[in-house]
C-alpha cells in the first residue's frame, strides 16, 4: 500500500502502537498523573483540615473569652478563697479547749480532785502568710493535777488512759507522777496531743450546714 494513501492519523496511531519510544513516553506521562492523585488528596485533606482548625480556633477565642468575664465576676470570692488557703496551717493548727476540759470532768472520776489544769502549746514553726509571719504550734501539752485520796488506787492513771483514747493518734502520755501522802496523795498527768488531729473523740462534730453555726 503506498503511503500517500494513508492519512497522517492512522500513521500515528500506527507508530504509537509499535514504536517503544511512544510507549515509554506513554507509561511515564501515566505515571506522572498516576503519582498526582496522592497530592491532591493531601491538599484537599490539608485544606479541610485547616478549615476545620480555624473553627476550632475561634471557638476556643470565644470560650476563652467566656472563661476570662466570669473569672473577673469572681475575682473577690476566689481572692478571699486564696487567702482561707494560705490561712490552712493556721486554722489547722487548733484545738477545742471547751472539749478537752468538758471530756476531762466526764471522765473524772469522784475520788479524783483536780487543783489545776494547764493546756499550752509547744513546738511552734514559723509560717510565712502574705506580708505576716506566724508562729504556729505542732503540739499541745495538757498538764492535770490534783489529789487522790490515799486508799484511791490509781484512778489518776485511770483518767489518763481514757482520756488518750479520746484525743487524736499520736497523742501520748509524757509524765505521770504521783507523791504520797495522808490522807490523800498528789498526782500529776502531762499529755502531749497534735494540733491537727482528728478531735471528734472529744464530742467535736462537723459544721455540715451554716445554719448548724
Amino acid at each position: 500500500m503506498n503511503p500517500y494513501l494513508v492519512s497522517k492519523e492512522v500513521l500515528a496511531r500506527q507508530v504509537y502502537r509499535y514504536s517503544p519510544a511512544y510507549r515509554l513516553a506513554a507509561l511515564l506521562l501515566f505515571g506522572f498523573l498516576f503519582l498526582q492523585v496522592p497530592a491532591v488528596v493531601w491538599l484537599i485533606y490539608e485544606r479541610q483540615a485547616d478549615q476545620d482548625r480555624r473553627t476550632r480556633a475561634g471557638q476556643l477565642a470565644a470560650e476563652a473569652a467566656r472563661i476570662s468575664s466570669d473569672r473577673k465576676a469572681l475575682a473577690d470570692t476566689e481572692k478571699k478563697l486564696k487567702r482561707i488557703q494560705d490561712l490552712a496551717p493556721v486554722l489547722r493548727a487548733r484545738l477545742p479547749i471547751s472539749a478537752v476540759l468538758g471530756k476531762i470532768e466526764q471522765l473524772a472520776p469522784r475520788d479524783l480532785a483536780l487543783s489545776q489544769i494547764v493546756i499550752d502549746a509547744g513546738e511552734f514553726q514559723p509560717v510565712q502568710i502574705e506580708t505576716g509571719l506566724f508562729q504556729v504550734p505542732r503540739q499541745i501539752t495538757i498538764v492535770i493535777a490534783g489529789q487522790e485520796t490515799a486508799q484511791g488506787g490509781d484512778a489518776y492513771r485511770d483518767l489518763a488512759g481514757k482520756l488518750l483514747e479520746s484525743l487524736p493518734p499520736g497523742s501520748k502520755i509524757a509524765d505521770t507522777s504521783l507523791a504520797e501522802g495522808q490522807p490523800f496523795k498528789t498526782f500529776r498527768l502531762a499529755l502531749n496531743a497534735p494540733t491537727n488531729g482528728n478531735y471528734f473523740g472529744l464530742g467535736v462534730t462537723k459544721i455540715s450546714t451554716q445554719n448548724s453555726l
